[in-house]
């Protein structure tokens, strides 16, 4: 035989069994899916068998206070922390623009806020030094030259 041709026959049945490993995979997927997500399963996954009203904090405020929760408060049906998210800061959907950062509830700039100067609670302190006379902060950096 040709080698032409051997070589036209050998990809024509890696093809053909490519094709069928393919289908029978897929058979396999369908089965597996069918059997998690079925509501009478005992093995499947835990909250596809919770009703979605117990399982959010809009009807559950609880669940925010659990371990391992994202925050105490609930916003728009997400635990959050209002004190340090971004999205809700000091209250549901504050967002801090560009450039600030939520600490305590605020959105400041830690590049210039005194109260808060590098990161969240850094204090720069009030002396009298000859390039520091009122705390400032500059660049996230307290008494910077």
């Amino acid at each position: 035989m040709d080698t032409k041709v051997q070589t036209i026959l050998f990809m024509a049945s890696a093809t053909l069994l490519i094709l069928v490993l393919a289908v029978n995979a897929e058979d396999h997927l369908d089965t597996y899916s069918n059997a998690v997500s079925s509501p009478a399963s005992p093995r499947g996954r835990f909250l596809l068998n919770v009703t979605p009203r117990r399982n959010t904090c809009k009807y559950n405020k609880s669940i925010c206070r659990q371990a391992g929760s994202a925050g105490p408060d609930c916003c728009d049906e997400v635990c959050v922390d209002k004190s340090t998210d971004f999205n809700n800061c000091g209250s549901c959907g504050r967002d801090c623009h560009f450039g600030k950062t939520c600490c305590d509830g605020d959105c400041v700039d830690l590049q210039k806020d005194e109260d808060n100067c590098g990161r969240c609670g850094l204090v720069c302190p009030r002396r009298i030094s000859t390039h520091n006379r009122h705390g400032r902060c500059e660049n996230g950096l307290c008494d910077y030259n």
